[in-house]
């Protein structure tokens, strides 16, 4: 019988709360993959996005075992058939708390949990923040 693998399934757009998402995902995967997913119809602009996590010299991902990858459709779609797909484990998002109705998740945030049949993490901005500090201290 097969072993099975595990996964942790994390949205990353750039911000700097996807990139406490990514920190938090390496954290919490203890020996799981770690798959960075960026949705955006064009492949070449979402790899350069993708690719700049890995060019900031990222340290969290030095020692963690992790895959890219740039999926066409909108975010929580995006993010729900990876974790899908993979059986993973759980999702991680930061949200910015943009909107009226995600006013306190963000509007990915707000349908993954909506939506999702597996746990989802949410990284808000203030942890970010803190985040951010320890990382560049």
């Amino acid at each position: 019988m097969a072993r099975r693998r595990h996964y942790v399934v994390v949205g990353y757009d750039g911000s700097p709360e996807a990139h406490a998402a990514v920190t938090q995902g390496v954290r919490i995967a203890r020996g799981r993959t770690v798959v960075i997913v960026h949705a955006n119809d064009d492949r070449d602009l979402g790899k350069s996005v993708v690719d700049a996590i890995l060019l900031e010299g990222n340290e969290e991902l030095a020692d963690a075992r992790y895959e890219t990858r740039v999926v066409p459709g909108r975010p929580a779609d995006a993010l729900l058939d990876v974790a899908r797909e993979l059986d993973a484990d759980t999702i991680v998002v930061g949200t910015r708390g943009a909107g009226r109705v995600g006013a306190l998740l963000g509007s990915v945030a707000h349908e993954l949990l909506q939506r999702s049949d597996r746990p989802v993490t949410v990284i808000p901005p203030r942890c970010a923040e803190r985040m951010a500090v320890g990382r560049s201290t």
